[in-house]
């Protein structure tokens, strides 16, 4: 950014008023600063239209008397016009230089509010896109939040995967889903087979001691599926092993271990 010093030299160096050392200095500073010289091109610019645009002065009558006093032979000493008349010759050039200052000053205001309005804008800019990434993250943490409130309410669901122990029905698979805190479940079975009217099927949940407990008796549907809700008979500490047994119709206290058709955890 050019300062108020450099500005006025620049206008002294177009109009040629600069002393040899001072005009060294400043074509030195000059070639250092682009800016500087857009500000010289642009003062050259306008002093030259503002020269172009003064009127022409004629001389005044008196001063031809003057300038032969100047040149008669006779005379040693030079008169200089009137003051009045240096006056008329001056006024136009101080104005045109006057003008042409202000206008270099002018413009290198400009050019300062619009570097500030650009870097405002950047600013503004840079705010929206800011805004819009928090919005983004809010939303994240919102999802965020509802994912650990459904994982906290499935960290106390125990899911197993019973499989058929039957060789005439491979395809035979269950499923067990055990809240341990609220002590139930449920159960879905598919492609089980149908029973006699005389038997039943009986869910077991065995705990951490390996000690069976009855959790339900069911038939299956005509397809070979089933889904039951259970509770077992008493409080289990820990589920460990999930099975099915076919039972006499009502079922058993224990289970029969060779009638065995599902198990797993």
């Amino acid at each position: 950014m050019i300062d108020e010093r450099m500005e006025e030299l620049a206008s002294l160096h177009v109009l040629g008023a600069l002393s040899g050392t001072e005009a060294r200095q400043f074509r030195k500073a000059m070639q250092a600063s682009p800016e500087l010289q857009e500000l010289v091109a642009r003062l050259s610019r306008v002093t030259g239209v503002m020269a172009g645009a003064v009127p022409l002065i004629g001389p005044p009558p008196q001063l031809r008397a003057v300038v032969l006093a100047q040149a008669a032979p006779r005379q040693r000493t030079a008169a200089l016009p009137p003051p009045k008349f240096r006056a008329a010759l001056f006024l136009p050039w101080a104005f045109a230089v006057c003008l042409a200052i202000l206008c270099a000053v002018l413009s290198t205001h400009e050019n300062q509010l619009r570097q500030r309005i650009s870097a405002e804008t950047g600013q503004i800019g840079a705010m929206n896109q800011l805004a819009q990434t928090l919005q983004a993250a809010t939303n994240d943490l919102q999802r965020t939040v509802a994912a650990l409130q459904e994982t906290n309410r499935l960290v106390n669901l125990r899911i197993a995967m019973l499989n058929s122990l039957v060789a005439d029905a491979p395809k035979t698979v269950a499923v067990t889903l055990w809240d341990n805190q609220k002590q139930d479940g449920v159960f879905v079975a598919q492609n089980l087979k149908a029973l006699p009217s005389d038997e039943d099927y009986e869910l077991w949940v065995i705990d951490e001691n390996q000690q069976p407990v009855a959790a339900g008796v069911f038939h299956v549907e005509a397809n070979g599926s089933v889904r039951m809700e259970f509770k077992p008979g008493r409080l289990i500490k820990t589920a460990g092993t999930f099975a099915v047994t076919q039972e006499i119709k009502g079922g058993v206290a224990s289970p029969t271990l060779k009638n065995m058709v599902l198990a797993g955890n």
